[in-house]
């Protein structure tokens, strides 16, 4: 694990369910207004928070290169692989996890590195559903699984951010905000807004003033110093694609949530056909490391080019515990990344 001093650094992990990371360039939902994304967004000021955390972090261009949903995603995360049967899955309508003795899977990067150093790694997990579960982000001692869709406010401000202030010793948590992904089927942009849940685009401002309060509290509390600050997704949506005119939108103003085929085109609405142009939009996921903790140099970075397997990876080399996955630390390719500014200039 990385030492300052006498200082062991903090990892805090928020995954952010169903929120893309970036988009295809060139497209727009309304005029000016691109499909909510977080690089778009921190780049047209919507999200100043975001914002912040690119300008003073490492953002990754980052793939969900196999399954684009949460079952699958998380636990890509969790084991930063994707050989990482079994999955959550459903058998007649129910969630079901086919995880047997004889068929146990991987284990979790979490649980992995409390056994590993139990002395010096103190772990907690808030979570919903099935995302505590060995194999995905189960913990041993403080474990907090709540109810489908639990509000991401109610999360941060009545469990996670309470026990990082009394346990002030943590160095390893994970916080996941469920709700973005149950904003779908609606539009991306609509004015007037009237409730944070009724488009992407209302969501994402409520969203980065809720990253807002994270980045405060940390401050606040003296933990912004020793603290790596990842936010990840899991997958993201469809909107002004091939798919999501398969599913019935009528125009790219309109989410059409997660459904396979993934790999989709950009769709022209008004001649109602196919641009040719590489889409993707559930594979591009988000991959951002912040906080005062990270390296100097790599500091208003980016990388163009990760994969969502490399978040555990880069946890783990941070944590400095041998975990094995299919993922690379994306700190061990520091000479491949590029300035912020002549990045946004060369794409802009």
């Amino acid at each position: 694990m990385k030492v300052i001093g006498d200082v062991v650094m903090r990892v805090l992990l928020l995954v952010i369910d169903q929120l893309a990371g970036h988009w295809v360039e060139g497209v727009e939902v309304v005029k000016g207004i691109p499909p909510v994304n977080v690089w778009d967004y921190a780049r047209l000021n919507f999200a100043p928070n975001f914002r912040y955390l690119i300008e003073n972090g490492l953002f990754c261009f980052a793939w969900n290169k196999e399954i684009c949903d949460t079952p699958h995603g998380m636990k890509y995360l969790a084991t930063g692989r994707y050989n990482a049967n079994p999955y959550w899955t459903s058998r007649t309508g129910w969630p079901y996890y086919p995880r047997t003795p004889e068929n146990p899977g991987p284990t979790g990067l979490f649980e992995f590195a409390q056994h590993y150093a139990p002395d010096r790694i103190k772990v907690a997990c808030f979570t919903t559903d099935h995302w505590i579960a060995p194999g995905y982000f189960y913990t041993v001692g403080y474990p907090v699984a709540l109810s489908a869709y639990y509000p991401d406010e109610k999360v941060w401000r009545d469990f996670a951010m309470p026990y990082l202030r009394r346990r002030r010793e943590w160095n390893l948590v994970y916080v996941y905000f469920p709700v973005m992904d149950s904003v779908s089927f609606c539009p991306s942009y609509q004015k007037p807004m009237p409730h944070p849940r009724s488009s992407k685009h209302a969501y994402m401002l409520f969203l980065d003033e809720l990253i807002g309060e994270v980045i405060d509290f940390l401050k606040r509390n003296d933990f912004w110093d020793e603290t790596y600050l990842i936010l990840a997704s899991d997958h993201g949506y469809h909107a002004a694609c091939s798919t999501a005119r398969k599913v019935g939108a009528t125009s790219p103003n309109w989410c059409c949530d997660h459904p396979a085929p993934y790999d989709c085109e950009v769709w022209d609405f008004r001649e109602d056909k196919s641009t040719k142009k590489y889409s993707g939009c559930t594979r591009r996921v988000l991959f951002l490391i912040s906080g005062g903790a990270l390296d100097e140099d790599l500091k208003g970075k980016v990388l163009k080019r990760a994969e969502i397997i490399d978040v555990a990876a880069t946890i783990a080399d941070i944590l400095d515990v041998p975990y094995e996955c299919e993922g690379v630390s994306v700190l061990k390719r520091k000479g491949e990344t590029v300035n912020l500014n002549a990045f946004r200039v060369s794409h802009e």
